[in-house]
């Protein structure tokens, strides 16, 4: 997975009113030789978009000034539909990406904080 932030740099486009999936895109891709059928490559991109609009939210409020792209892939083959049972590997796809998301979302959170206390300190050392 990886992510690209950028500060918003208007305010009016930004803001609270901007819907969160304007703030948050998700782009999902599923290499032919890791799922060599169409229709595989389908259901892993249903099940991944879906993990994502759920998340976007999540992330909006998480980082409210950035406007974030993140890139979910599938790194690794997945097993043939008949070697494996198809309803637990989506539910493996789907636990890997809220995952992925939730690690994603408490770096975010990190970042945010460290920003705005150094913010706060930069603020205060200006001002004396």
């Amino acid at each position: 997975m990886s992510v690209r932030m950028q500060p918003c740099l208007l305010p009016a486009v930004c803001g609270e009113d901007l819907p969160a999936r304007s703030r948050v895109r998700f782009g999902l891709t599923v290499a032919r030789s890791h799922a060599r059928r169409a229709v595989v490559r389908n259901t892993v991109k249903r099940v991944l978009r879906e993990a994502a609009r759920e998340a976007s939210e999540a992330l909006c409020r998480a980082v409210p000034a950035l406007r974030i792209d993140v890139v979910l892939r599938l790194k690794a083959p997945l097993p043939d539909r008949g070697a494996a049972n198809w309803s637990n590997v989506k539910a493996q796809l789907r636990r890997e990406a809220d995952s992925l998301i939730a690690q994603l979302r408490r770096e975010l959170r990190t970042r945010s904080r460290s920003q705005a206390q150094g913010l706060a300190v930069g603020s205060a050392g200006a001002s004396t």
